[in-house]
């Protein structure tokens, strides 16, 4: 996953290689991500971390989460983007067909007669 990393008013240079690890990570949930956008706005007292990655022939998961700093606020951010990722992803799957021979069975199996 390509990751694009923009940081506002705060340093985010000794995280970047965790921020790509955490991010690279998500993919297990959904290997069809092919971008993350990440961008770290400093405040007075906290940081706030937002992201959108975009996914392949689907719609962009969008997040945000906020800490006293940089890796606090990633921390939460990937854990509120991989429970979206996973939820969606398992929404996919739920919603597929199961196979036709477990619903009606094989005609063609030992006892079965073809019509």
């Amino acid at each position: 996953m390509r990751t694009i990393v923009t940081a506002r008013n705060t340093d985010v240079t000794d995280i970047r290689e965790i921020i790509e690890t955490r991010f690279t990570n998500l993919t297990r949930f959904e290997p069809r991500a092919s971008k993350a956008e990440i961008v770290f706005t400093g405040e007075k007292t906290q940081v706030r971390a937002a992201a959108v990655i975009s996914v392949d022939r689907a719609r962009p998961v969008h997040g945000e989460a906020a800490g006293p700093d940089p890796r606090t606020a990633l921390d939460r951010l990937a854990d509120k983007l991989g429970n979206q990722l996973r939820r969606n992803h398992d929404r996919y799957n739920e919603r597929s067909a199961p196979p036709m021979d477990e619903l009606f069975g094989n005609p063609f199996e030992a006892g079965g007669e073809a019509g």
